[in-house]
Protein backbone atom coordinates (compact mmCIF):
# COMPACT_ATOMS: atom_id res chain seq x y z
CA UNK A 1 0.00 0.00 0.00
CA UNK A 2 1.26 3.47 -0.92
CA UNK A 3 0.27 6.31 1.41
CA UNK A 4 0.53 9.78 -0.13
CA UNK A 5 0.13 12.73 2.24
CA UNK A 6 -0.46 16.27 1.07
CA UNK A 7 -0.31 19.12 3.58
CA UNK A 8 -1.98 22.19 2.14
CA UNK A 9 -5.15 23.72 0.64
CA UNK A 10 -7.90 21.75 -1.08
CA UNK A 11 -7.49 23.57 -4.41
CA UNK A 12 -3.91 22.28 -4.73
CA UNK A 13 -4.75 18.82 -3.37
CA UNK A 14 -7.36 18.31 -6.10
CA UNK A 15 -4.72 18.89 -8.79
CA UNK A 16 -2.84 15.80 -7.58
CA UNK A 17 -5.75 13.38 -7.79
CA UNK A 18 -6.37 10.71 -10.45
CA UNK A 19 -9.14 11.65 -12.86
CA UNK A 20 -11.06 8.40 -12.50
CA UNK A 21 -11.50 5.27 -10.39
CA UNK A 22 -11.16 7.07 -7.08
CA UNK A 23 -13.05 6.29 -3.91
CA UNK A 24 -13.51 9.03 -1.32
CA UNK A 25 -13.65 8.34 2.39
CA UNK A 26 -17.26 9.57 2.46
CA UNK A 27 -18.17 7.03 -0.23
CA UNK A 28 -16.36 4.30 1.68
CA UNK A 29 -18.40 5.09 4.78
CA UNK A 30 -21.60 4.75 2.73
CA UNK A 31 -20.45 1.40 1.37
CA UNK A 32 -19.84 0.01 4.85
CA UNK A 33 -22.95 -1.63 6.19
CA UNK A 34 -24.22 -0.46 9.61
CA UNK A 35 -24.26 -4.10 10.67
CA UNK A 36 -21.32 -5.51 8.73
CA UNK A 37 -17.74 -4.37 8.33
CA UNK A 38 -18.01 -4.24 4.55
CA UNK A 39 -20.17 -5.24 1.60
CA UNK A 40 -18.39 -8.08 -0.21
CA UNK A 41 -20.25 -7.71 -3.52
CA UNK A 42 -18.81 -4.23 -4.22
CA UNK A 43 -16.75 -4.23 -7.41
CA UNK A 44 -13.01 -4.03 -6.62
CA UNK A 45 -11.76 -1.68 -9.32
CA UNK A 46 -10.74 1.52 -7.55
CA UNK A 47 -7.31 3.00 -8.20
CA UNK A 48 -7.06 5.06 -5.02
CA UNK A 49 -8.80 5.96 -1.79
CA UNK A 50 -8.90 9.75 -1.56
CA UNK A 51 -9.43 11.51 1.78
CA UNK A 52 -10.16 15.24 1.95
CA UNK A 53 -9.42 17.09 5.18
CA UNK A 54 -13.10 17.60 6.00
CA UNK A 55 -13.86 13.86 5.76
CA UNK A 56 -11.96 12.57 8.80
CA UNK A 57 -14.68 13.84 11.12
CA UNK A 58 -17.23 11.68 9.30
CA UNK A 59 -15.82 8.39 10.56
CA UNK A 60 -15.77 6.87 14.03
CA UNK A 61 -12.77 7.38 16.29
CA UNK A 62 -11.86 3.68 16.11
CA UNK A 63 -11.29 4.02 12.36
CA UNK A 64 -8.84 6.89 12.86
CA UNK A 65 -7.08 5.10 15.72
CA UNK A 66 -6.69 1.94 13.62
CA UNK A 67 -6.29 3.72 10.30
CA UNK A 68 -3.58 1.45 8.82
CA UNK A 69 -5.47 -1.71 9.76
CA UNK A 70 -8.88 -0.65 8.44
CA UNK A 71 -7.60 1.05 5.28
CA UNK A 72 -5.70 -2.14 4.37
CA UNK A 73 -8.72 -4.32 5.17
CA UNK A 74 -11.02 -2.44 2.81
CA UNK A 75 -8.30 -2.24 0.15
CA UNK A 76 -8.50 -6.03 -0.22
CA UNK A 77 -12.20 -5.76 -0.97
CA UNK A 78 -12.28 -2.58 -3.06
CA UNK A 79 -9.03 -2.97 -4.96
CA UNK A 80 -7.24 0.34 -4.30
CA UNK A 81 -3.46 0.22 -3.81
CA UNK A 82 -2.91 3.86 -2.95
CA UNK A 83 -4.37 6.16 -0.30
CA UNK A 84 -4.09 9.90 -1.00
CA UNK A 85 -4.73 12.09 2.04
CA UNK A 86 -5.10 15.82 2.60
CA UNK A 87 -4.01 17.15 6.00
CA UNK A 88 -4.43 13.95 8.04
CA UNK A 89 -4.86 14.31 11.83
CA UNK A 90 -1.99 13.65 14.21
CA UNK A 91 -3.09 10.10 15.07
CA UNK A 92 -2.95 9.09 11.41
CA UNK A 93 0.45 10.72 10.97
CA UNK A 94 1.78 8.83 13.98
CA UNK A 95 0.73 5.53 12.43
CA UNK A 96 2.32 6.43 9.11
CA UNK A 97 5.56 7.27 10.93
CA UNK A 98 5.68 3.66 12.17
CA UNK A 99 6.04 2.34 8.62
CA UNK A 100 9.72 1.50 8.30
CA UNK A 101 9.89 1.38 4.51
CA UNK A 102 9.93 5.07 3.55
CA UNK A 103 9.06 4.30 -0.07
CA UNK A 104 5.53 3.42 1.04
CA UNK A 105 4.88 6.87 2.56
CA UNK A 106 5.18 9.96 0.36
CA UNK A 107 4.79 13.38 1.99
CA UNK A 108 4.23 16.57 0.01
CA UNK A 109 4.03 20.01 1.63
CA UNK A 110 2.42 22.89 -0.22
CA UNK A 111 4.92 25.66 -0.88
CA UNK A 112 3.44 28.97 0.26
CA UNK A 113 4.61 32.20 -1.33
CA UNK A 114 7.09 33.89 0.99
CA UNK A 115 7.96 37.57 1.25
CA UNK A 116 10.60 38.78 -1.23
CA UNK A 117 12.23 42.16 -1.71
CA UNK A 118 10.17 42.66 -4.88
CA UNK A 119 7.07 42.35 -2.69
CA UNK A 120 8.38 45.03 -0.33
CA UNK A 121 8.97 47.31 -3.29
CA UNK A 122 5.40 46.74 -4.50
CA UNK A 123 4.03 47.40 -1.00
CA UNK A 124 6.00 50.65 -0.89
CA UNK A 125 4.60 51.70 -4.28
CA UNK A 126 0.96 50.73 -3.69
CA UNK A 127 0.39 51.36 0.01
CA UNK A 128 -0.81 54.96 -0.22
CA UNK A 129 -3.08 54.11 -3.16
CA UNK A 130 -5.10 51.88 -0.86
CA UNK A 131 -4.40 53.09 2.70
CA UNK A 132 -4.95 56.84 3.02
CA UNK A 133 -3.39 59.19 5.55
CA UNK A 134 -1.01 56.70 7.21
CA UNK A 135 2.54 57.42 5.87
CA UNK A 136 4.14 56.49 9.19
CA UNK A 137 2.44 53.09 9.09
CA UNK A 138 3.97 52.39 5.68
CA UNK A 139 7.51 53.04 6.94
CA UNK A 140 7.09 50.99 10.09
CA UNK A 141 5.43 48.15 8.23
CA UNK A 142 8.24 47.88 5.68
CA UNK A 143 10.83 47.95 8.44
CA UNK A 144 8.95 45.25 10.38
CA UNK A 145 8.79 42.93 7.38
CA UNK A 146 12.25 43.45 5.88
CA UNK A 147 14.03 40.75 7.92
CA UNK A 148 11.70 38.11 6.46
CA UNK A 149 13.46 38.56 3.11
CA UNK A 150 16.70 37.19 4.60
CA UNK A 151 17.69 33.62 3.72
CA UNK A 152 16.53 30.69 5.80
CA UNK A 153 13.46 29.74 7.76
CA UNK A 154 11.79 32.27 10.00
CA UNK A 155 9.37 31.99 12.88
CA UNK A 156 6.16 33.96 12.35
CA UNK A 157 6.41 37.74 12.41
CA UNK A 158 3.56 38.87 14.67
CA UNK A 159 2.38 42.46 14.26
CA UNK A 160 -0.27 44.33 16.22
CA UNK A 161 -1.99 46.99 14.13
CA UNK A 162 -3.81 49.30 16.54
CA UNK A 163 -5.73 52.55 16.52
CA UNK A 164 -9.20 53.96 15.74
CA UNK A 165 -11.80 51.93 13.89
CA UNK A 166 -11.95 51.85 10.08
CA UNK A 167 -8.73 53.72 9.29
CA UNK A 168 -6.97 50.99 7.28
CA UNK A 169 -5.82 48.20 9.62
CA UNK A 170 -7.72 45.34 8.02
CA UNK A 171 -7.12 46.78 4.55
CA UNK A 172 -3.37 46.72 5.27
CA UNK A 173 -3.45 42.95 5.83
CA UNK A 174 -5.52 42.49 2.68
CA UNK A 175 -3.05 44.56 0.67
CA UNK A 176 -0.04 42.56 1.88
CA UNK A 177 -1.78 39.31 1.04
CA UNK A 178 -2.82 40.49 -2.43
CA UNK A 179 0.80 41.33 -3.24
CA UNK A 180 2.47 38.22 -1.81
CA UNK A 181 -0.34 35.75 -2.64
CA UNK A 182 -2.44 37.25 -5.45
CA UNK A 183 -4.33 33.97 -6.01
CA UNK A 184 -4.68 32.93 -2.35
CA UNK A 185 -7.50 34.05 -0.09
CA UNK A 186 -6.43 35.90 3.05
CA UNK A 187 -6.76 33.72 6.16
CA UNK A 188 -8.97 35.88 8.39
CA UNK A 189 -10.65 35.13 11.70
CA UNK A 190 -12.90 37.55 13.59
CA UNK A 191 -11.87 37.12 17.22
CA UNK A 192 -14.66 39.33 18.53
CA UNK A 193 -16.86 36.23 18.20
CA UNK A 194 -14.67 34.11 20.50
CA UNK A 195 -16.57 34.25 23.76
CA UNK A 196 -18.41 30.97 24.32
CA UNK A 197 -17.85 27.22 24.63
CA UNK A 198 -18.39 26.69 20.90
CA UNK A 199 -15.31 28.75 20.11
CA UNK A 200 -13.42 27.19 23.02
CA UNK A 201 -13.73 23.85 21.20
CA UNK A 202 -12.82 25.50 17.92
CA UNK A 203 -9.59 26.95 19.33
CA UNK A 204 -8.46 24.11 21.56
CA UNK A 205 -9.51 21.20 19.37
CA UNK A 206 -12.69 19.81 17.83
CA UNK A 207 -12.93 16.77 15.59
CA UNK A 208 -15.05 18.38 12.90
CA UNK A 209 -14.19 22.07 13.04
CA UNK A 210 -11.07 23.65 14.50
CA UNK A 211 -8.66 26.54 14.13
CA UNK A 212 -5.78 24.09 13.56
CA UNK A 213 -7.64 22.32 10.75
CA UNK A 214 -8.47 25.66 9.10
CA UNK A 215 -4.80 26.65 9.33
CA UNK A 216 -3.83 23.45 7.52
CA UNK A 217 -6.39 24.22 4.80
CA UNK A 218 -5.27 27.84 4.36
CA UNK A 219 -4.24 29.19 0.94
CA UNK A 220 -1.78 31.81 2.16
CA UNK A 221 0.93 32.53 4.71
CA UNK A 222 -0.71 35.83 5.68
CA UNK A 223 -2.97 35.48 8.72
CA UNK A 224 -5.31 38.14 10.07
CA UNK A 225 -6.71 37.84 13.59
CA UNK A 226 -9.16 40.72 13.44
CA UNK A 227 -10.42 42.50 16.57
CA UNK A 228 -7.92 40.63 18.73
CA UNK A 229 -8.76 42.89 21.66
CA UNK A 230 -12.39 41.73 21.73
CA UNK A 231 -11.70 38.01 22.27
CA UNK A 232 -12.13 36.50 25.73
CA UNK A 233 -8.72 36.49 27.50
CA UNK A 234 -8.94 32.71 28.02
CA UNK A 235 -8.16 32.26 24.31
CA UNK A 236 -4.83 34.11 24.40
CA UNK A 237 -2.90 31.14 25.82
CA UNK A 238 -3.72 29.18 22.66
CA UNK A 239 -1.47 31.55 20.69
CA UNK A 240 1.65 31.41 22.89
CA UNK A 241 3.47 28.66 21.01
CA UNK A 242 2.17 29.87 17.64
CA UNK A 243 3.58 33.37 18.16
CA UNK A 244 6.84 32.07 19.69
CA UNK A 245 7.72 29.13 17.46
CA UNK A 246 5.22 28.94 14.63
CA UNK A 247 3.67 25.72 15.95
CA UNK A 248 -0.03 25.33 16.67
CA UNK A 249 -1.34 22.15 18.27
CA UNK A 250 -4.67 20.90 19.56
CA UNK A 251 -6.13 17.49 20.39
CA UNK A 252 -6.21 16.37 16.75
CA UNK A 253 -3.74 18.37 14.68
CA UNK A 254 -0.31 19.98 14.65
CA UNK A 255 0.45 22.85 12.27
CA UNK A 256 3.81 24.39 11.34
CA UNK A 257 3.61 28.03 10.22
CA UNK A 258 7.13 28.93 9.13
CA UNK A 259 7.67 32.27 7.38
CA UNK A 260 4.15 33.38 8.23
CA UNK A 261 3.07 36.98 8.78
CA UNK A 262 0.42 37.26 11.49
CA UNK A 263 -1.51 40.52 11.79
CA UNK A 264 -3.67 41.23 14.83
CA UNK A 265 -5.89 44.30 14.87
CA UNK A 266 -7.30 46.22 17.81
CA UNK A 267 -8.79 49.59 18.73
CA UNK A 268 -6.28 50.32 21.48
CA UNK A 269 -4.82 53.82 21.36
CA UNK A 270 -1.32 53.17 22.75
CA UNK A 271 1.04 50.35 23.76
CA UNK A 272 0.53 51.02 27.45
CA UNK A 273 -3.17 50.25 27.05
CA UNK A 274 -2.36 47.12 25.02
CA UNK A 275 -0.04 45.77 27.69
CA UNK A 276 -2.48 46.49 30.50
CA UNK A 277 -5.48 44.95 28.71
CA UNK A 278 -3.87 41.89 27.16
CA UNK A 279 -1.37 41.10 29.90
CA UNK A 280 2.38 40.54 29.67
CA UNK A 281 2.32 36.88 28.53
CA UNK A 282 0.69 37.68 25.18
CA UNK A 283 1.94 41.27 24.91
CA UNK A 284 5.58 40.13 25.06
CA UNK A 285 5.05 37.74 22.15
CA UNK A 286 4.28 40.48 19.62
CA UNK A 287 7.26 41.43 17.46
CA UNK A 288 5.99 44.85 16.40
CA UNK A 289 3.30 47.36 17.32
CA UNK A 290 2.18 49.75 14.57
CA UNK A 291 -0.11 52.67 15.38
CA UNK A 292 -2.75 54.07 13.02
CA UNK A 293 -3.87 57.71 13.35
CA UNK A 294 -7.27 59.35 13.10
CA UNK A 295 -7.91 60.37 9.50
CA UNK A 296 -7.06 63.93 8.50
CA UNK A 297 -9.32 65.85 6.13
CA UNK A 298 -7.07 65.22 3.12
CA UNK A 299 -7.17 61.47 3.73
CA UNK A 300 -10.96 61.47 4.02
CA UNK A 301 -11.25 63.38 0.73
CA UNK A 302 -9.11 60.71 -0.95
CA UNK A 303 -11.31 57.99 0.56
CA UNK A 304 -14.42 59.70 -0.84
CA UNK A 305 -12.84 59.60 -4.31
CA UNK A 306 -11.88 55.94 -3.96
CA UNK A 307 -15.20 54.73 -2.54
CA UNK A 308 -17.20 56.72 -5.09
CA UNK A 309 -15.31 55.09 -7.96
CA UNK A 310 -15.75 51.66 -6.37
CA UNK A 311 -19.45 51.95 -5.54
CA UNK A 312 -20.74 53.58 -8.72
CA UNK A 313 -19.46 50.64 -10.78
CA UNK A 314 -21.98 48.40 -8.99
CA UNK A 315 -24.95 50.23 -10.55
CA UNK A 316 -26.39 49.93 -14.04
CA UNK A 317 -25.36 52.43 -16.73
CA UNK A 318 -28.67 54.25 -16.41
CA UNK A 319 -28.33 54.54 -12.64
CA UNK A 320 -24.75 55.76 -12.99
CA UNK A 321 -25.90 58.66 -15.17
CA UNK A 322 -28.53 59.67 -12.59
CA UNK A 323 -25.97 59.55 -9.78
CA UNK A 324 -23.45 61.61 -11.73
CA UNK A 325 -26.05 64.24 -12.53
CA UNK A 326 -26.55 64.91 -8.79
CA UNK A 327 -22.85 65.61 -8.11
CA UNK A 328 -22.96 63.34 -5.06
CA UNK A 329 -19.21 63.13 -4.71
CA UNK A 330 -18.77 66.89 -4.46
CA UNK A 331 -21.65 67.23 -2.03
CA UNK A 332 -20.10 64.64 0.27
CA UNK A 333 -16.77 66.42 0.12
CA UNK A 334 -18.48 69.51 1.49
CA UNK A 335 -19.59 67.44 4.52
CA UNK A 336 -16.29 65.61 4.98
CA UNK A 337 -15.64 67.06 8.44
CA UNK A 338 -18.73 65.32 9.82
CA UNK A 339 -17.53 61.85 8.75
CA UNK A 340 -14.98 60.07 10.93
CA UNK A 341 -13.70 57.09 8.96
CA UNK A 342 -13.92 54.97 5.81
CA UNK A 343 -16.79 52.85 7.10
CA UNK A 344 -18.93 55.90 7.76
CA UNK A 345 -18.01 57.46 4.41
CA UNK A 346 -19.06 54.30 2.57
CA UNK A 347 -22.34 54.09 4.48
CA UNK A 348 -23.25 57.71 3.70
CA UNK A 349 -22.09 57.32 0.08
CA UNK A 350 -24.25 54.26 -0.64
CA UNK A 351 -27.25 55.72 1.16
CA UNK A 352 -27.02 59.01 -0.72
CA UNK A 353 -26.73 57.23 -4.07
CA UNK A 354 -29.82 55.18 -3.20
CA UNK A 355 -31.86 58.27 -2.26
CA UNK A 356 -31.16 59.71 -5.71
CA UNK A 357 -32.28 56.55 -7.45
CA UNK A 358 -35.51 55.92 -5.55
CA UNK A 359 -36.74 59.33 -6.65
CA UNK A 360 -36.75 57.99 -10.22
CA UNK A 361 -38.56 54.72 -9.55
Amino acid sequence: MIYEVFNGPKSEFEKRLPTEKILTLSSLVRIISPKEEFVPEVEANYEALVIFSDEYSGVADFFIEGFLTYSSLYAKILGYEKIIMQNPPAKVKQQLASIKESKFVQIHNYSYSNLKKRHLKKIKEDFEKIIFGQPKVKRELLASLYSLTNKGTHKPTVIMLYGPSSVGKTETAKLINSIINPTGQLFRKQLSMFHNEKFMNYIFGDKSNSFAKDLLDRETNIILLDEFDKAHPMFYSAFYQLFDEGIYTDKYYEVCLENTIIFCTSNYLDEKEIRKSLGDPIYSRFDHFISFNELEKEAKLSIIESIYDEEIKKFSKIDQVLIQEKNIKEKLKEKVDSMRNAREIRKVMVQTMSYVLIENL
